[in-house]
């Protein structure tokens, strides 16, 4: 990953989820972990949610949240059926968390022993919550694999799609949001991303735009299915979803509603320069040596749209030559550079955005020809994206009369995502680490205010959320 100019370009654009970002270890298959993989519900009527997230399948991890604390944690196996958290993400932390799962008589697990630090343990029982369906739906030539999850019960349920950040992206990647919105009462699809999972195409050589209208293609899918209410159905992203998702309901006035969570409102351009700036200056490197970094990015851009030559991005790698310090990211000639190169070395992220992605792609556009209800949530303490002056820019649209849809929530707790992060250094989580209560309570009180769902609280949900 600290090859090339492309530290930060993997970093900022390849859409992190804070809670995949940190820690990784050995993971643990899909099948090896699916007995334990559900909600389990407290006596309060609190829910634990026990399920797998990452990037892609091959890479998720087993993690646990517990509703009622706000904590989440990554799960190691200890025994068949216990499993611990640690305080943090250094794999030697101190246990903080241990996870003991119970069977019936068949030898299905139908319980579990949650005891956290400082707490008395708690059990708490499986419950079926929703219902899983394995669906394909099309965007042109290319099938894209999805899950419908839908509420019990019957009625005209309101719906969402789930739109992943940059780079691959699996039905893994998005399983605690897709658990939080089933929560409460939507229908959710989650689909793996073209190219990636069982979906067709390829997510490496298309632009946003392509991407807004598989999300597109899902909304309308959905919208066919019995048990949809038809008027109710929108669109969640994260990241580059967050450009995604306003782009879709701009180009579709049938979007009920859009959801953006850490999507800037400038230029990958800007978000990926303000990314390298903050984490190389995170890193201790001085002014001068960050400034002809992001130069040398800059130039990396144009390249990858025939606006600058190779010689161009040589002479720029020699000048970074002359720092030891920025040596792991200095480029190979410029004539090595290709997408096919780049993705070789990466799996995982976005290396060679570039290529396919307009770097000055107008994120404000979108927004003012929405007409749906919009929100969108920023992390203060989210060190990749531009959050002060995307903030500032949506004002200016939300100044707008004709623009009292649109909402802007920054989470004072919360980064790039829905993790608390560290005041003082918000490349990483609090330990031990725990979600957001702001961020998911934002979500589902402006949910309510716009009628998407019941504008009082039922008994059943993600209780402990407030």
């Amino acid at each position: 990953m600290r090859r090339l100019f492309v530290a930060a370009v993997i970093l900022g654009s390849a859409g992190i989820l804070s809670t995949a970002a940190f820690g990784q270890t050995a993971p643990v298959s899909g099948q090896a972990f699916a007995p334990f993989m559900g909600t389990y519900q407290l006596p309060t009527g609190d829910i634990i949610l026990v399920s797998r997230m990452g990037v892609t399948d091959e890479v998720a991890r087993p993690y646990f949240l517990d509703w009622q604390t706000g904590r989440y944690g990554y799960l190691t196996a200890r025994e068949a059926d216990r499993f611990t958290a640690t305080a943090s993400a250094k794999p030697d932390a101190v246990v903080q968390t241990d996870v003991i799962f119970s069977r019936n008589s068949a030898g299905a697990v139908d319980a579990l022993t949650i005891t956290e630090s400082g707490m008395p343990a708690r059990r708490a029982s499986r419950v079926m919550r929703y219902t899983d369906r394995e669906v394909v739906f099309k965007n042109g030539d290319v099938t894209l694999a999805a899950t419908l999850r839908m509420p019990p019960g019957k009625g005209q349920f309101p719906a969402i799609v789930l739109v992943h950040g940059s780079g691959p992206g699996e039905r893994p990647q998005i399983s605690l949001m897709n658990s939080f919105f089933a929560g409460l009462g939507l229908a959710v699809l989650t689909y793996d991303k073209r190219g990636c999972g069982g979906s067709g195409g390829d997510w490496k050589k298309v632009d946003l735009d392509v991407l807004a209208q598989d999300a597109l293609a899902g909304v309308r899918w959905l919208k066919s299915q019995p048990g949809i209410d038809a008027k109710r159905v929108g669109v969640w992203g994260i990241s580059q979803g967050g450009w995604i998702t306003p782009l879709a309901g701009s180009l579709d006035e049938g979007v009920g509603f859009v959801i953006n969570s850490s999507g800037p409102a400038t230029s990958l351009r800007r978000q990926d320069s303000y990314n390298t700036a903050n984490t190389l200056r995170y890193s201790g490197l001085n002014d001068d040596v960050i400034a002809l970094v992001v130069k040398g990015l800059n130039t990396l851009y144009d390249f990858g749209q025939g606006k600058a030559s190779a010689d161009a991005v040589d002479e720029i790698m020699n000048q970074g030559r002359a720092y030891p310090e920025i040596k792991d990211l200095i480029l190979p000639p410029a004539r090595q550079i290709t997408p096919e190169a780049m993705y070789a070395k990466q799996k995982i992220g976005d290396p060679a955005w570039f290529f396919h992605l307009n770097p000055d792609n107008d994120a404000l556009t979108p927004y003012k020809r929405l007409t749906c209800p919009v929100l969108v949530t920023y992390g203060r303490l989210d060190f990749t994206v531009p959050v002060e002056e995307s903030e500032k820019l949506l004002a200016a649209i939300q100044a707008e009369s004709r623009r009292k849809n649109l909402t802007v929530a920054v989470i004072a707790d919360s980064g790039h995502g829905y993790l608390r992060m560290q005041e003082a250094q918000p490349m990483n989580p609090i330990a031990p680490m725990s979600i957001s209560r702001a961020y998911f309570a934002s979500i589902e009180t402006w949910l309510r205010a716009n009628r998407v769902i019941a504008p009082t609280r039922q008994p059943a949900g993600n209780r402990g959320v407030h």
